[in-house]
């Protein structure tokens, strides 16, 4: 069983990473806030059989509603930001720098006085460093890293996926303070719907959508059904079966997958910096959350 929980968390940190490319093709020709209410209304569509199941035994009080939506709000301007930011930069660096939250839950866990240890700022300090490889460069001929090629520099993009990455954090460290003991297919049923009804009241506001593109209705699909709904219910069952440090282990694969599936699939070859510095920020995750247990946060790790 051990064996096979592994399988799935690789499966689904694998089916993250093929989502950025995803998004970044969609939003080229389609509202990426269009997208997000598309992606989280199948999403809550696909949940809602199994909330009517579990209706009794998965009622949410006041405080769990309240709960919910709040966890809905972060995860909203976390998948707004980095939709926006895939349609500005390339998938592989959004990769990167999304995966960069599991690294800052424990500096905004500080906020709330749990002072980090010398693991998290290691993490820190890796991750940072790495981040300024992925985006300018070594500068060292010696590693082959140089300034030229694609996607060099800081783009707006970056920026946006940072703030992503900084809310992904957030909700994580919001699920540990306030999520505790809150039955999680409801909870996650709610943070959901959040998401669809906060894109769904932006969308309204556009012009116009295309709403006829089929592409457009296949990646929705794929990314409500397969890598939001799916996903987070075999990341819930196979979490009985895995330990955090291992967990987190795998789920360092995500930016590297996400950067080898936007090579294959649509010919976006990362730079020698881009992975000089991607290989310093995963260093920097693992050094972070592998020594670590936050078995409360896990079921929520918000992906991509």
């Amino acid at each position: 069983m051990r064996r096979r929980a592994d399988l799935a968390l690789v499966l689904v940190t694998l089916i993250w990473g093929t989502t950025f490319t995803v998004v970044h093709t969609a939003v080229a020709t389609f509202p990426p806030v269009a997208l997000i209410f598309l992606r989280f209304a199948l999403a809550t569509l696909a949940l809602g059989p199994l909330l009517w199941r579990r209706r009794r035994t998965q009622r949410l009080r006041r405080h769990g509603l309240l709960v919910g939506i709040g966890l809905g709000s972060l995860l909203f301007f976390g998948f707004a930001t980095q939709t926006l930011g895939l349609a500005l930069t390339s998938p592989a660096r959004a990769g990167f720098i999304t995966g960069l939250n599991v690294v800052l839950v424990p500096m905004f866990a500080w906020l709330w006085g749990e002072r980090p240890g010398v693991q998290a700022l290691l993490g820190v300090g890796l991750a940072s460093v790495g981040l300024m490889v992925l985006t300018w460069g070594c500068g060292w001929a010696a590693f082959g890293c140089s300034l030229t090629g694609q996607q060099s520099g800081w783009h707006w993009g970056d920026s946006l996926i940072l703030l992503c990455a900084a809310a992904f954090a957030l909700h994580i460290v919001a699920v540990g303070r306030w999520g505790m003991g809150l039955p999680l297919v409801a909870l996650n049923g709610v943070q959901l719907a959040t998401v669809a009804m906060l894109a769904g009241g932006v969308t309204l506001m556009l012009p116009t959508v295309p709403w006829s593109q089929p592409t457009v209705w296949a990646a929705a699909s794929f990314l409500g059904i397969i890598a939001t709904a799916l996903v987070f219910g075999l990341q819930l069952w196979a979490q009985r079966w895995v330990n955090a440090a291992r967990t987190a282990l795998i789920f360092a694969l995500e930016p590297i997958f996400a950067a080898l599936f936007a090579w294959w699939w649509i010919g976006d070859r990362p730079t020698t910096a881009v992975w000089v510095g991607g290989a310093l920020m995963v260093a920097g995750i693992l050094a972070s959350e592998v020594p670590l247990s936050r078995p409360a946060t896990q079921p929520f790790h918000a992906g991509s």
